[in-house]
Parts: structure tokens; sequence; C-alpha cells
């Protein structure tokens, strides 16, 4: 069994429910260096037992069929995956978030936890700083129908404007935010008025609702 998944159990076992069996991972090989997986044996041990206080509290919901599945070990390895090519301390914290996430159960629509976990491993540490400051920037009660111009002047500290760009094209390579036809759309925007049909503007999708719910990107920590 690869020894860095093998780690990882004795944090994941403290879940209830959570029994994965050594015969699932006999023969698997991930190449994630022991430091990678130092750190995010520290992270996911500190999300671990912060979601288990808030499932303890009922303030979140355990998914207990969900924990018992092949599918579940799968996320496991998928984040052990994308640690190993993770490059700041924030993205390995943000993945061992959304693996303890997926023990979670989330009301519908279905989230698909595997395709969401496959999505955070590509993203770049900048896509994801600009994925999460992104929520700052929207409308705080639903983001998901709110819009940002691209040719607004909105970034966020120490990214230049065209780091910021770049984060978002590559945000919308992954399918997270799209960019969308500002006709007919006028007024929507009281500090960036906008004529019928000038320009474009980038929206969430439902993949960056899936991303957010799974890291709890965006809601109010109880």
């Amino acid at each position: 069994m690869s020894q860095q998944l093998e780690r990882l159990l004795p944090i994941l076992s403290t879940i209830p429910g959570v029994n994965i069996p050594v015969t699932i991972l006999q023969g698997v090989y991930i190449a994630a260096s022991q430091r990678k997986v130092e750190q995010l044996e520290g992270a996911l041990q500190y999300e671990v037992n912060l979601l288990n206080q808030k499932i303890v509290a009922g303030k979140l919901v355990l998914d207990r069929e969900y924990v018992k599945s092949e599918s579940f070990t799968a996320n496991v390895m998928q984040a052990v995956r994308a640690a190993e090519i993770a490059e700041t301390d924030n993205k390995l914290q943000f993945i061992a978030r959304a693996l303890a996430g997926c023990s979670l159960s989330f009301p519908r629509p279905q989230l698909d936890k595997f395709q969401t976990m496959r999505i955070i491993e590509g993203m770049s540490d900048r896509e994801l700083r600009v994925f999460v400051e992104y929520f700052q920037i929207l409308d705080p009660i639903d983001p998901y129908r709110d819009f940002i111009p691209t040719d607004t002047q909105v970034s966020i500290p120490n990214i230049t404007r065209q780091e910021f760009v770049a984060a978002l094209l590559g945000l919308q390579q992954l399918g997270v935010i799209s960019k969308e036809n500002l006709t007919d759309r006028a007024g929507e925007w009281t500090d960036t008025p906008h004529l019928p049909g000038q320009g474009f503007a980038w929206k969430l999708t439902g993949l960056a609702r899936q991303v957010a719910t799974l890291s709890r990107v965006g809601f109010e920590e109880p």
C-alpha cells in the first residue's frame, strides 16, 4: 500500500463510519513527496477535527453511506495526487478542506464530489486565490446571480491586473466561471454602467457552486 495514503488513514478513521479497507489501497502508488504528504496530513488533521466538532454540534450532516463507499476512497487518492502538485500551504489546506467536505451530505442538486475534486486538483495556487477572493467582490446574498464586467478594474491585493485576468481565463477553462454577454443587462451594476450589447461579464457556473459548497467557500462559519 502507498505509504502516503497509509499515513492519512488514522486521521480519516476519526470521521464516523469511515473504514477504508487496506486491501483497496494495496498496489496503489502515489508519487507525492513525503514533505507534501506531511503538510497534507497536518492540514487534514485540522479540518477533520473541525468537521467532527461541527457534526457533533449538528451544524454539518455526515453522509454515512458515502464515507463507506469506494467513491470516498477515490476522493482520498485524488487529494493526495492534488497535494503532489500543490504550490503553497494554502492550496494544501484547501485540498484538505475539500476532502473533509467529501464526507458530508449536501442538499440537492446532487454534488458530484469526484468531479469537484478533479477541478480543485487542476487549479493553480493563483487561480485558487482568485476564486476564493472572487466571492468577496460579488453580492454576498446570491453570488451566483451576480456578474463582474470583463472590463472592470477590480483586482485583488498583491496580484496585478494582468495576473488577475490570466487567473480568470484559467478558471474559465476549468469551467468554474463563464463569460456572459451584457446584452439587455443594462443597469445591473450601479458602479459600472453599460449600454445594451456592450461588453461581457464574468459569472460563476454550476461547477463553481460545487467547488464552493464542498470547500465551504463563501459560507459564514457558524
